[in-house]
């Protein structure tokens, strides 16, 4: 990675191009900007003023599937492809801040060359992650492939500096109740060795009224018990835990002694007072764990919630069509998939670079969080859809996306380079 780090900005200054201001949309003192043109030419312009300034940069190339689609050509050589994705991560290099990262998006036409390039670019030990994101559903033409249907993109994550990017934590909803929270606390005000507990689904029977879970099952029907099951345990999440296992050998000395402890005494709740972290409660040489801290309370009510995985499949991209009233067949991502990478990677006033801008959405997204972008475009699509989508958000007249999730009324501006 040295060697390739500082041939990048002699390859950045290996360039005549120059960009004109073009014309300004909105507020003409905001410092957003759209450059149109071949984005290696507007990447390289772009060092003179934006080296190491960008927390996130959000790459989308062509995939190199074969096929023609209107807006661009994605059939070239291996060769060709690989040089040309190879050129922009130099370029990009630079441009990233010390703590920021890359999000690379691709599909697997190509993915095996992309995490060779990046490896070689960004250097191995800066790869961060894999995402998987679950684009599509198993329907239609796609059930007809050679092998398993193809139903998937992936994201590959590269910080700029080994150790330097900080993840900021997600949690998302579960689809459902996590099932190993099954026991009832009676008596949570009682000192903790007093405690005493039962089947949560023996409580939520009783207050059905009925003997058992599986009487209840049976008269109500599974799905309404589970229903009414999860929802006594989000209105009782201080009351409702289950019970893990340490790792023995992770913990410190302290924990150790209790752990062997509780283990002596079975049917004895311990607890284990450390400052600076969450009080160990311990039965049996096991873990309570609360419900309560896997609950979050939102608009709608409590939620379970879940840390964030590198497996997506709670992004929709069906539905999609009407988001900023562009249509870009096949090429449109969603506006929650970049909302949640920028706030995985950013915070309000960061500045952000899509060098391969499409119909806008990144610009869209990062304006409507309060983030500073810079997108790059060249052809029709750009005069088309990017900047028209862009002026509709400046001008408050896009409610469609992520506009009402962030109360996004308008505001902000851009100038157009080229």
């Amino acid at each position: 990675m040295d060697s390739l780090a500082k041939a990048a900005p002699a390859a950045l200054r290996a360039t005549a191009a120059r960009f004109e201001t073009r014309r300004t949309v909105g507020d003409c003192s905001a410092p957003n900007r759209v450059v149109a043109g071949d984005n290696l030419d507007a990447l390289r312009w772009l060092a003179r003023e934006f080296e190491g300034r960008f927390r996130c940069v959000y790459l989308d190339p062509p995939f190199n599937t074969g096929r023609t689609f209107a807006e661009y050509d994605d059939a070239r050589s291996p060769a060709e492809w690989r040089a040309f994705l190879r050129e922009r991560l130099l370029a990009i290099l630079p441009l990233l801040a010390r703590d920021g990262a890359l999000f690379l998006e691709i599909d697997d036409s190509e993915l095996g060359q992309a995490l060779v390039l990046c490896d070689e670019v960004f250097g191995r030990a800066s790869r961060v992650s894999t995402i998987t994101v679950v684009r599509s559903a198993t329907t239609g033409h796609k059930a007809k492939n050679r092998g398993p249907v193809n139903v998937t993109d992936f994201i590959l994550v590269y910080e700029r500096e080994p150790g330097a990017w900080a993840c900021r934590p997600q949690r998302r909803v579960r689809a459902g109740y996590d099932r190993a929270y099954a026991t009832f606390l009676r008596n949570p005000d009682a000192r903790c060795e007093d405690w005493q507990f039962e089947s949560l689904g023996q409580r939520v029977a009783h207050d059905c009224g009925h003997e058992s879970p599986r009487a209840a099952r049976l008269t109500m029907g599974a799905a309404a018990f589970d229903a009414r099951t999860m929802a006594f345990a989000l209105a009782h999440k201080h009351q409702v835990v289950r019970f893990a296992q340490p790792r023995f050998e992770a913990v410190s000395r302290a924990a150790q002694v209790a752990i062997l402890a509780s283990r002596s005494e079975p049917t004895r709740v311990l607890r284990l007072v450390r400052p600076g972290f969450p009080d160990m409660i311990l039965r049996g040489g096991n873990r309570l764990l609360f419900l309560s801290a896997k609950v979050l309370e939102t608009k709608t009510g409590p939620k379970l919630v879940e840390p964030l995985t590198n497996v997506w499949d709670d992004v929709p991209f069906q539905g999609i069509a009407r988001e900023g009233a562009v249509v870009f067949h096949r090429n449109k991502k969603p506006e929650r998939l970049i909302e949640r990478i920028l706030e995985l990677s950013t915070d309000a006033g960061d500045w952000v670079l899509d060098p391969f801008l499409g119909s806008g959405t990144t610009a869209a997204v990062a304006e409507k969080m309060g983030r500073r972008w810079v997108g790059i475009e060249q052809g029709e699509v750009l005069w088309s859809l990017a900047v028209p989508r862009l002026e509709r958000v400046v001008r408050g007249e896009d409610p469609t996306g992520i506009t009402k999730a962030r109360a996004h009324r308008g505001g902000g501006g851009f100038t157009v380079y080229s």
